[in-house]
C-alpha cells in the first residue's frame, strides 16, 4: 500500500511539474509582419491539428475560420504543445504596431488580448473562435519590429535586437487606379508633405489634373518608418495623411470622402494630416475601393474642400496586406522603377529593391527558460521559406544589409 501511495504521489508531482513548465508567451508589435509570425507559432506547434485558435481584429470587422482569417488577424490566441516545452503552452498576440510594441515592452505596459476562455473546444483553423474583444490586460515579453530602436522615441531601456527576417514592402494605388504605375522617394516626399499633388506629378501628363493623396498607418506603425526613413523624408517629420470614408465592400465599393487627419483622433495626431490607421487591415480595405468621381475632400475641422471629385490614392503596406488589396483590384506600383510583389526575392537579396526592413525581435533584458527556448525556436521557423511564404525573406541569405532604417544598402 505504501509503495502504491508512493508512486501515486510521484505520478502527481510528475504532472504538476509538467503543467507548470508550460509557457505563456505574449507577442506585439508589427502588423506588417504577422502573418509570418503566426505561421511560425504553428510549425512550432507542430502543425494546425494539434493547435486551438481564437482571433479578431482591431477595427472589429468581419474575419473567418480559416488560416487566412488567422493569419491576417490582429488578435489572436493560440493553444498547442511548443517545440521544446512540455505541457499545454499559449501564445497570445497583440498586433499594434512596431514602435507601438517597442514601447509596450520597453515601459513594461498592459495591452490587451483575447483571453483562453475565447478558445475552441476542437482544434485546426475551421474551428477558431471568432471573436473581437481583446479584454484581458497583459504585459508582453517580446517585440517584432519592422524598425530599429532607434527610429522610435523610446531610448531607454535599450532592448535586446535580434534580427530574425527580412519584411518588403510594396506601394499600392487603390481599385481603378490608371495612368502611371510607379513612385519615386522625391514623389512620396512631394505627397507627404503637401498631403496631395495632382496625378501629372506621377504620370508626366499636364491633362492629369485630378488629385493623388497618400494614406498611412500612425506613428507607432514600423510601416511608416521604414517608408519614412527609406525615402528620406524622416521618421519623426510630421506627415499629411488623410482619413477615409467609404461604401460597399472591398472589390466593388467605393470612396465618398477623404479627410485631413484630424488633430487628436488617435496615436500622434497631434497636428493636422499627422494621424494615420493603426492597421494595415484598414488600408488595405480602402485600396480596394474605387474614386474614379463622386469624392468629397474635407478639411481637418471636416469642412468642406472639394466635392465631385476624382482622386487617387496611395500607400506602402507589407507585402501580404499588399496581396489582399491586389487581389480586391488595388494596383501595385514599382518603386524607384522596380517591382516587387513577392515571387522576386533576388532584388531585396542582392539590393536591387530597397523598400524593405529587418524584421527585429525585441525583448527587455535577455531572454532565458522557455522564453529563449520559443525565442530560439521562431528565429529557426523564421529561416524557413515554408513559413515564411511572402510575408518576408530569409535574413541569412541576404549578400547587402544597411546599418539602420533608411541607410544605404550595400555588401
Amino acid at each position: 500500500m505504501k509503495s502504491t501511495l508512493k508512486i501515486t504521489a510521484l505520478l502527481a508531482v510528475l504532472s504538476f511539474a509538467q503543467q507548470a513548465s508550460a509557457a505563456t508567451i505574449r507577442l506585439t508589435g508589427s502588423t506588417a509582419f504577422r502573418g509570418g509570425v503566426h505561421k511560425a507559432v504553428v510549425a512550432l506547434m507542430g502543425g494546425e491539428a494539434n493547435c486551438k485558435f481564437a482571433h479578431g481584429k482591431i477595427n472589429l470587422s468581419a474575419t473567418t475560420a480559416n488560416q487566412a482569417g488567422y493569419e491576417g488577424a490582429d488578435y489572436t490566441t493560440i493553444q498547442g504543445t511548443l517545440s521544446g516545452i512540455s505541457g499545454t503552452s499559449t501564445v497570445y498576440c497583440s498586433w499594434t504596431g512596431s514602435a507601438t510594441g517597442i514601447s509596450d515592452v520597453a515601459s513594461g505596459a498592459s495591452i490587451g488580448f483575447i483571453p483562453t476562455s475565447a478558445l475552441p473546444g476542437s482544434n485546426g483553423y475551421t474551428n477558431a473562435a471568432i471573436t473581437q474583444p481583446a479584454t484581458e490586460n497583459a504585459v508582453a515579453q517580446i517585440a517584432f519590429s519592422d524598425i530599429f530602436q532607434s527610429s522610435t522615441s523610446i531610448s531607454t531601456p535599450a532592448l535586446t535586437d535580434t534580427q530574425v527576417a527580412i519584411i518588403p514592402f510594396t506601394w499600392v494605388a487603390n481599385r481603378l487606379s490608371t495612368g502611371f504605375d510607379n513612385i519615386t522617394a522625391q514623389q512620396a516626399r512631394a505627397l507627404f508633405t503637401n498631403g496631395l499633388q495632382p496625378k501629372s506629378l506621377l504620370t508626366g501628363n499636364a491633362a492629369h489634373t485630378d488629385y493623388v493623396l497618400p494614406l498611412g498607418r500612425d506613428n507607432g506603425s514600423g510601416t511608416r518608418g521604414t517608408m519614412l526613413a527609406e525615402t528620406k523624408y524622416g521618421v519623426f517629420t510630421p506627415v499629411q495623411q488623410w482619413k477615409i470614408v467609404t461604401a460597399g465592400s472591398a472589390g466593388s465599393g467605393t470612396v465618398t470622402s477623404a479627410q485631413l487627419w484630424p488633430i487628436g483622433d488617435g496615436e500622434g495626431a497631434t497636428s493636422a494630416g499627422n494621424g494615420g490607421y493603426s492597421s494595415g487591415s484598414f488600408i488595405r480595405t480602402i485600396l480596394g475601393m474605387s474614386s474614379t468621381s463622386g469624392v468629397e475632400l474635407l478639411d481637418e475641422n471636416g469642412d468642406s474642400a472639394g466635392s465631385g471629385l476624382a482622386v487617387t490614392l496611395v500607400s506602402c503596406l507589407g507585402v501580404g496586406d499588399a496581396v489582399t488589396a491586389v487581389t480586391n483590384g488595388g494596383v501595385r506600383l514599382k518603386y524607384e522603377g522596380v517591382l516587387y510583389d513577392g515571387s522576386n526575392p533576388d532584388l531585396i537579396y542582392n539590393g536591387l529593391y530597397t523598400m524593405w526592413g529587418y524584421l527585429h525581435l525585441y525583448t527587455n533584458g535577455a531572454a532565458a527558460g522557455d522564453l529563449l527556448t520559443f525565442k530560439n525556436g521562431i528565429g529557426t521557423q523564421l529561416d524557413n521559406p515554408a513559413v515564411l511564404g511572402s510575408n518576408g525573406l530569409r535574413v541569412t541569405q541576404m549578400l547587402v544589409g544597411r546599418q539602420f532604417d533608411g541607410a544605404v544598402v550595400g555588401p
